[in-house]
């Protein structure tokens, strides 16, 4: 979301942050502790959701690293530094990208954002791999595995258009060495994420009904 909105100019990126993604995390955090007494299958949910989609970010971090780093399909670290520089304030434009990474002396795909800023992009992607995590949870929770890798194919296409990307090297990366590069790697890395998430969602998760349900039956 940081990088969906932010780019329209429709709200400054450390606006976003402090009036979306910190609230986000003290409510959902809020929702699933208050919960556990009286709706134990939602709280149940919020945090197998929330670790299943942490921990596959691990895997999609697996191919997204080297991806950037050594084939260079990946401009660069889009996913942790980038979006570190903006909640830091660092930069406050995509437009000013090129100028931080050509100041720093190192190609743009080995560039690495401060340690501040990195730590802060760190948790931010992390966290957006958690969010995702809990959507799952809620929506499909404990059906195949693979649903986890048709939901990370739904949040890859949402990436190939979201306006940063667009900004940056067109829809689907298209202007990026052969135009395909992006997106197969990208596609890849978000599948592994998929397969991870289905997995340890369906093992981790209790309870099958609807989360309509959210009483005690069923646990």
């Amino acid at each position: 979301m940081l990088l969906i909105f932010a780019p329209l100019n429709i709200i400054p990126y450390a606006t976003f942050r402090d009036v979306a993604i910190i609230p986000s995390v003290i409510a959902i955090f809020a929702i699933g502790i208050v919960s556990r007494k009286k709706f134990p299958r939602l709280s149940n949910r919020l945090f197998v959701g929330m670790a299943a989609g942490a921990i596959a970010s691990f895997a999609l971090e697996a191919i997204r690293i080297p991806g950037y780093m050594f084939a260079k399909w990946l401009p660069m670290d889009s996913m942790i530094s980038l979006p570190g520089l903006l909640l830091t304030e660092k930069i406050t434009s995509l437009s000013e990208v090129k100028q931080i990474v050509m100041e720093s002396g190192v190609a743009m795909n080995l560039y690495s954002a401060p340690l501040d800023a990195f730590m802060a992009g760190a948790l931010w992607h992390f966290w957006n791999g958690a969010t995702f995590g809990i959507i799952y949870a809620l929506v499909i929770g404990k059906g195949k595995w693979w649903y986890g890798m048709i939901w990370a194919f739904i949040i890859e296409i949402g990436m190939m258009v979201a306006p940063y990307l667009i900004i940056m090297k067109g829809p689907f990366g298209i202007e990026h060495m052969d135009g395909y590069n992006l997106f197969v790697i990208t596609l890849i890395a978000h599948l592994a994420f998929g397969a991870v998430l289905g997995i340890i969602v369906q093992k981790w998760k209790k309870g099958s009904n609807s989360i309509l349900s959210l009483d005690k039956v069923g646990m």
